[in-house]
């Protein structure tokens, strides 16, 4: 093969593209690195990202236990109030039914004595008993 003799000035341009050439891998390089560091960061806040997720999942759950047992003691709650006022209605129907009968008893004996006082001084109207009250207009 037969060689060229180089010149000068290819020399100088090839020496400037070897420049460019270098400059352009060093620019690269930079930015592969500032990429890299980049992907760490991102990685990095991605990991801190993913504590924090679990965190607030464990707070929620914790939260979410905290309110069922809430839930519950209230239905407990209610359940036992609403069985002791049932229980003290029942108790009151009662008392009232037994303080109704012994009304009852003492009128019927409180009329009983009137009418022993009186005798047998009333006097049937028209055949009724007891006799209409009177109007007056």
């Amino acid at each position: 093969m037969i060689e060229e003799p180089v010149t000068t000035a290819d020399l100088l341009e090839a020496w400037r593209e070897a420049t460019r050439a270098a400059e352009l891998a060093a620019r690269l390089a930079t930015l592969a690195l500032e990429s890299a560091e980049a992907a760490d960061q991102n990685a990095a806040a991605s990991d801190e990202i993913a504590v924090m997720a679990q965190e607030a999942a464990d707070a929620a759950q914790r939260a979410a236990d905290t309110a069922r047992k809430a839930a519950l003691r209230a239905l407990e709650l209610a359940n036992a109030a609403r069985s002791d006022r049932l229980a003290d209605a029942r108790q009151d129907v009662a008392d009232a039914q037994v303080a109704a009968a012994r009304a009852g008893e003492l009128y019927h004996k409180a009329e009983a004595a009137a009418r022993a006082r009186q005798g047998d001084g009333l006097k049937k109207v028209a055949g009724r008993w007891p006799p209409r009250p009177i109007v007056r207009r």
